[in-house]
């Protein structure tokens, strides 16, 4: 049976955003597995560290599987490559071979965006915006919805637009955001990206 994953920044003790995991969590249950019930990561999440930053790993496909925590430390991203794809990640599957294997074809590069029929729609590990005029804008259509972005478009701080790979020096800024590592700009990744 397929498996799946939510990644849950836990800092000092403290589980963060869980609404946004237990929806993402609970509607791809439904929309896979045919689960009718609703967990509460909440009510699921022990021993959690009490002190420092760490990712939560949940396993889960009907019911969890497994949850595990890591120490976390932010990767530092400085150079980016951009890379046509027709990948389909649209849950957040265990098995994310197709990605890695990217990944391995790129040594060189810190990061990955990837681009479906010209379009920017994710990176490797993170959902992107690009800022242009004092605001940001993420993919009308990323690879995998993200429960950082959903919740800044649902405050208001994203704008989603289909951004065209072929447009991208015409923005100011990059931003990768996922639960780990909220929203982090990385501006002067935009310069030099190198497309393949």
């Amino acid at each position: 049976m397929i498996e799946l994953f939510e990644t849950i920044r836990i800092e000092d003790g403290v589980a963060y955003h869980l609404e946004y995991h237990n929806y993402r969590l609970n509607k791809s249950r439904h929309e896979l597995f045919g689960s009718t019930d609703t967990i509460d990561i909440a009510q699921i999440l022990v021993d959690i560290p009490t002190s420092g930053v760490y990712r939560a790993k949940l396993i889960y496909n009907v019911s969890i599987l497994s949850i595990n925590y890591y120490s976390y430390t932010p990767r530092v991203t400085k150079s980016i490559s951009i890379v046509s794809t027709d990948i389909n990640y649209s849950y957040k599957y265990l098995d994310r071979a197709t990605i890695d294997e990217i990944r391995i074809r790129y040594p060189e590069s810190d990061e990955i965006l990837l681009s479906q029929d010209g379009l920017l729609t994710d990176s490797t590990i993170a959902n992107i915006a690009l800022s242009k005029d004092g605001r940001w804008y993420t993919p009308t259509k990323p690879l995998l919805e993200g429960t950082t972005r959903a919740r800044l478009i649902d405050s208001g701080y994203l704008t989603t637009r289909d951004i065209e790979v072929s447009t991208i020096e015409c923005y100011d800024g990059l931003a990768l955001m996922n639960a780990m590592i909220g929203f982090a700009v990385i501006q002067y990744a935009i310069e030099g990206i190198q497309c393949h």
